[in-house]
């Protein structure tokens, strides 16, 4: 039967019956299939010293953690060393015995996830990486690991969210008061920066932990630097309620966050990944993806409708003829006080070529161009570009400043609600570690 809404009354609790035997038999990927497709897996035996974690009389392998770890390098991607394997190697064993843990409280509320909604989600990875489920799944097996495993993760991942949602939603309370302080405070503070971020936090819950969880988010930066996907590795290794988004924190303003967050954001540029940030409860990894000012249109959000001229080089020219030709070109960039007939202004310039290009917002633009394009009036031009084969000018044809409103109120209160209920989350994980009996090998 599939689950809608889990039954959160205690009457809704069931009692799980384990008959695991220490001989052992063990069905890991089978529980995290699931349904009909479990029953077409064969219980796997295991040896005893195959064994690395017991969590609650279930049983995680060292065939489960070396699977994961497989799934973890292939997001990752890069060479490593063996320490950090060995840090990785950790880690993975964590996300196990936290996924068992998340499992078996959803079962307690009768909470399942069917097998679509799970295929559903690979999906969607696969196409993160550009890929259709069949290559996904071949890109996955060549990297050692398999969809089984990537199946037991995000059946855990959805559990939790809904079970957290479902258990905890309704305990988040968020006053009118407290969402019209923003608004007011806002308008106070028009001009001042807010930041589109993208997070990784890695607990720390107990001082043994510090110097693990530390190397593990510094080898986490490292990897993100060469290239991998922030929000592959967030789903991977982020212990916070945004893992389930891929980290996605949205548009924060600033001092909304943690002292020691909003000091590194301030700090940073965007596109860029920051070290690893020690708040309270543990490491931050962050992603700024755009930073604005509040209630000021920010000049790298102008769109601008361009105009490029094309002038080539002479055949065969040497230093003199291309500089010739440069002189030319400022000359008639210079001169530039419309769009209108640009096929005009360019008379006298062999092979020149005038090609509009449409509208752009500076942002997206190169980082050596944004500059000069920001602060250009309507129907001028920019000095000669060199290019491989010649010059180039742009011309900035119309300008269109975004409209700038505050948030609604509904906004402001969803960003508070969903702070408080990733704060109870991680609550809400660090009880179940510290209830549970969880013996390592």
């Amino acid at each position: 039967m599939r689950y809608s809404e889990p039954n959160l009354s205690e009457g809704g609790r069931v009692l799980r019956v384990f008959g695991l035997k220490l001989k052992l038999l063990t069905i890991g990927l089978a529980v995290a299939l699931g349904g009909a497709a479990a029953s077409a897996l064969r219980a796997q035996e295991v040896e005893v010293e195959s064994i690395r974690a017991i969590v609650n009389d279930e049983v995680i392998s060292e065939y489960d953690v070396e699977q994961r770890l497989n799934l973890i390098l292939a997001a990752a991607g890069g060479e490593i060393t063996p320490e950090q394997r060995e840090l990785l190697r950790q880690q993975a064993l964590q996300n196990l015995v936290d996924e068992k843990l998340q499992l078996q409280e959803a079962a307690e509320f009768d909470l399942v996830i069917s097998d679509e909604e799970v295929e559903q989600t690979i999906g969607a990875i696969g196409q993160q990486y550009g890929m259709p489920p069949d290559q996904f799944a071949a890109y996955l097996e060549r990297a050692g690991a398999s969809l089984n495993s990537l199946r037991q993760q995000i059946r855990a991942e959805l559990a939790w969210t809904r079970l957290v949602r479902g258990r905890l939603n309704s305990q988040v309370a968020v006053s009118d008061d407290e969402v019209q302080n923003i608004l007011d405070r806002l308008q106070q503070n028009a001009g001042q920066n807010e930041y589109l971020v993208s997070e990784i936090f890695l607990i720390v819950d107990s001082p043994e932990r510090e110097r693990e969880v530390r190397q593990t988010a510094e080898r986490l930066v490292d990897q993100l630097r060469q290239g991998a996907p922030f929000n592959v590795m967030a789903r991977q290794f982020s212990e916070a309620a945004t893992a389930a988004v891929g980290g996605d924190l949205g548009w924060v303003p600033q001092g909304q966050l943690t002292e020691e967050v909003d000091r590194v954001l301030a700090n940073m540029r965007p596109r860029t990944i920051s070290d690893p940030v020690r708040a309270p409860g543990g490491y931050y990894i962050l992603l700024l993806r755009d930073r604005r000012k509040i209630l000021t249109v920010d000049p790298l959000d102008v769109k601008v409708d361009l105009t490029q001229i094309s002038v080539p080089y002479p055949p065969d020219a040497d230093d003199e003829a291309k500089a010739a030709t440069k002189e030319k070109v400022a000359k008639m960039a210079a001169s530039v006080s419309t769009c209108d007939d640009l096929d005009a202004t360019t008379n006298g310039l062999d092979g020149a070529t005038v090609s509009p290009i449409g509208a752009l917002r500076i942002g997206d633009m190169p980082a050596a161009l944004q500059e000069t394009v920001e602060t250009l009036e309507v129907g001028h031009a920019t000095p000669p570009i060199e290019t491989d084969n010649g010059l180039q000018v742009l011309v900035v044809c119309d300008r269109d400043e975004p409209e700038v409103n505050l948030p609604t109120f509904d906004t402001i209160e969803e960003s508070l609600r969903q702070q408080r209920l990733s704060l109870m989350a991680r609550r809400y994980l660090r009880d179940l570690r510290r209830d549970a009996i969880v013996d390592y090998r």
